[in-house]
């Protein structure tokens, strides 16, 4: 050991200390380690001397360092002159390691379905195993991502994520999705097939907004003649909630509510290209059209809100029955006046008349702006070439079946 000062009187003394040779990357939550530890110090006559065993270290070799920790530093006291101590720093990296994240709920919590996923004011916050914590929410994902479309309703799960060293943790929190009620005449196609939708999942009840006699404005496009002999161009229609309940849906449930035309198409057509009711409406051509080309003309967005029903309907002239699955249909004689003249009475027997039709005015249908004779499903009871129809002024008559009169479906929600 060289002196402070050496037996010449010339001074000599301690200048610096430097350390070497330690592990200086961490993990959070591991301990120190000195393994490899070189101190040395400099004097001031530029000799130097071997100082690893007589030096401290803050924090001290075993000690258990997070994030906050930087640094080491190394101390040294002069054994001939305690009161010369001399330090040397020594930078350290802690990496910390996340333990959990948490997310807080945005600012707007409850849309209608449809809306966009606005996560505005959505923090999350991340804590690490040191028990320190950061907000990262500029770095986290989230599922759904903000912007996207709510289309489920109920109660919505928000899934945060963030990733940190090779670690992931998630959060969750939620938003809630309803149903926005609106009018039959004035919602959206939209709005009114959400409504619908809400209803199937028992959210609500379409007879708490809508009742019988509500009209609104269907955009049809056009249809070809396919399978009948007109074809129709593409048209405005008014469909009116024309029963509540009264129908049995495929599904075994009750319809909310008959929906049936107003008026009739711009363009009139037969049931069958011959005169024949064989078979009823379960055999003839205008079931086939209702089924395919009128239901391709509901707008796409409403087209979902009309489901499969059962129509019961003679086979013909006789009493047998038929029961038909549709999801548009002509009303029978028994749907349209409450009673039977020309249809076979013991086939109508389970057929009820819809609300709609109770006020007779409301049996006299348009075409064009002029009334007209319109069509119904109901074979004649008498003769095994005619339908049923009504008249223009309303009354209950029959016609042969290749013969052309209004046309007027009939959908259930």
């Amino acid at each position: 050991m060289l002196s402070v000062k050496n037996s010449g009187g010339a001074s000599v003394y301690p200048k610096t200390l430097t350390v070497t040779g330690i592990k200086t990357s961490y993990t959070a939550g591991q301990t120190v380690d000195l393994t490899g530890l070189k101190a040395t110090v400099m004097y001031s006559d530029d000799s130097n001397e071997d100082v690893s065993d007589a030096v401290t270290a803050s924090p001290a070799s075993g000690t258990m360092i997070y994030e906050d920790t930087t640094k080491i530093t190394f101390s040294w006291t002069c054994p001939d002159d305690e009161t010369v101590v001399l330090t040397s720093d020594v930078a350290v990296k802690v990496t910390r390691v996340l333990s959990s994240i948490g997310v807080s709920a945005p600012t707007k919590t409850t849309y209608y379905k449809g809306d966009a996923l606005n996560l505005s004011g959505a923090v999350v916050t991340a804590t690490f195993n040191s028990g320190r914590t950061a907000v990262v929410t500029s770095s986290a994902t989230f599922s759904p991502a903000n912007g996207s479309t709510l289309s489920s309703f109920g109660a919505q799960t928000v899934t945060a994520s963030y990733t940190e060293n090779g670690i992931t943790k998630t959060a969750t929190t939620s938003v809630t999705v309803t149903v926005k009620t609106v009018t039959w005449a004035s919602g959206t196609d939209t709005e009114i097939a959400n409504m619908v939708e809400a209803a199937d999942e028992g959210i609500i009840s379409l007879s708490d907004y809508w009742t019988v006699g509500d009209s609104r404005s269907v955009s049809l496009s056009a249809m070809p003649a396919k399978g009948v002999g007109e074809s129709h161009s593409a048209q405005t229609a008014d469909f009116v909630l024309m029963n509540k309940g009264g129908k049995t849906l495929a599904s075994g449930s009750t319809c909310s509510f008959v929906v049936g035309m107003k008026n009739c198409l711009a363009t009139t057509g037969y049931m069958n290209s011959s005169d024949t009711n064989s078979g009823g409406w379960n055999s003839c051509k205008r079931r086939t059209w209702c089924n395919s080309v009128f239901y391709d003309a509901i707008p796409s967005t409403l087209r979902p809100i009309f489901k499969q029903f059962e129509n019961v309907t003679a086979s013909g002239t006789s009493t047998s029955t038929t029961t038909s699955t549709d999801y548009f249909a002509l009303p029978s004689e028994k749907e349209v006046f409450g009673s039977v003249t020309y249809a076979n009475s013991t086939a109508e027997s389970s057929n009820s008349q819809f609300a709609w039709y109770k006020t007779s005015s409301n049996r006299v249908k348009k075409v064009n702006g002029s009334a007209t004779h319109w069509w119904e499903r109901s074979p004649s009871s008498g003769s095994s070439g005619i339908f049923c129809r009504v008249i223009s002024d309303g009354s209950a008559y029959i016609n042969s079946a290749s013969s052309t009169n209004g046309i007027s479906p009939f959908g259930c929600i």
